[in-house]
């Protein structure tokens, strides 16, 4: 035994007791078990959030197609309703109106399509419908021209003037109203179903359109008619007629007033003018009044017929013309002639017998 060793006091050290292992696994499994139920949360959460973001753009996707086809089947209604519909009962009959009525029909459809083109063009509509929009835009333009045109038209008739010319331009206006229908149809409802369902909408339609391609009132024969049955009534247009009321020569400056039923002289020259007297006893003004001469010599072929016109001649009023160009043959010198006179007749006059007057005349050379 060593001298160190009685000494030595010997202290032995008890090592800690070793941290059960179990525990710690069961702690790291724990945490990854929290972890990953958080991330399955998280997950579920994101998951239902683009769910709920999704389907509030869609449904504000269709809303947006809902509202706009809307307003479109509202402007297809109203073209219907405020428009076709009158216009086409307007045509039917025009002459059920009176004139101030008439006028008055005609103007609430020009106003009333006016407005529906304004509003066609003031709808918003989806971005990718935005272009195809345009066809209904200038349909509704294209209709409010020829609704203008209509007017015109019938206004036009009423007047009696220019009849033929405006009853080509009514044949040609059927287009006008037909054509917007047309376009929608083929150029627009189809195209705009196929940019609706290939953007994810499937139960959102697009209206129908065509009332005008439907009836045939806007055809060209039923303007015409139309036309013809507003220039010919009388509570429309008036009572149109206009009279012979004098017929006078003027010679070497001397003018001498011709009688029927006589023989009337006059002094022959060679600047002879015929003085015709025209009045208006119908109840509508009158513009560009035809008066027509034909001198007929003794046992002879009537001559060349002198023309003149007479530019206006309001109701009630009158208007003398001059009509240059008669020439006396030396043979019909104090011999018995004739001078036939006609005024008119004006577009839808009846009554032709006050508008001639034959006279019996004499030239003589003093």
């Amino acid at each position: 035994m060593s001298f160190f060793d009685d000494d030595a006091e010997v202290t032995q050290v008890t090592p800690p007791a070793p941290r059960s292992r179990r525990k710690r696994t069961n702690r790291s499994r724990l945490r990854i078990q929290r972890l990953v139920i958080a991330l399955i949360g998280l997950f579920v959460v994101v998951f239902v959030l683009a769910l709920v973001i999704r389907s509030c753009q869609q449904n504000a996707k269709e809303s947006s197609y809902r509202t706009y086809f809307s307003q479109v089947q509202q402007i297809q209604t109203d073209a219907t309703n405020k428009v076709g519909k009158p216009t086409a009962a307007l045509l039917a009959d025009p002459t059920r109106y009176g004139k101030t009525q008439l006028k008055a029909e005609l103007n609430t459809i020009v106003a009333a399509q006016a407005e529906i083109a304004t509003r066609a063009a003031r709808i918003s509509p989806p971005s990718k419908l935005k272009d195809l929009h345009q066809v209904i835009v200038e349909g509704q333009q294209v209709r409010l021209a020829g609704v203008k045109q209509v007017r015109d038209g019938l206004l036009a008739a009423m007047s009696g003037k220019n009849l033929h010319a405006t009853a080509r331009k009514l044949a040609a206006l059927s287009g006008y109203f037909t054509g917007p229908d047309v376009y929608y149809t083929t150029l627009y409802r189809t195209q705009a179903q196929q940019i609706v369902n290939a953007d994810g909408v499937t139960n959102v339609n697009v209206p129908p359109g065509g009332f005008f391609t439907k009836t045939g009132v806007f055809s060209p024969t039923a303007l015409q008619a139309a036309l013809t049955s507003v220039s010919s009534s009388t509570s429309l247009t008036g009572v149109h007629g206009v009279s012979l009321t004098g017929v006078a020569i003027k010679s070497n400056g001397k003018t001498t007033t011709f009688t029927a039923g006589g023989s009337n002289r006059f002094v022959a020259s060679v600047d002879l003018v015929v003085l015709v007297t025209v009045s208006n006893p119908g109840k509508a003004d009158e513009t560009n009044v035809p008066v027509t001469v034909t001198y007929t010599p003794p046992g002879g072929v009537a001559a060349t017929p002198l023309k003149a016109t007479v530019p206006d001649l309001p109701k009630g009023a009158t208007r003398t013309v001059q009509v240059p160009g008669l020439q006396i043959p030396t043979t019909a010198i104090t011999k018995s002639s004739s001078l036939k006179v006609m005024v008119g007749p004006v577009p839808g006059e009846k009554v032709l017998s006050n508008n001639h007057a034959t006279y019996v005349i004499v030239p003589v050379l003093k």
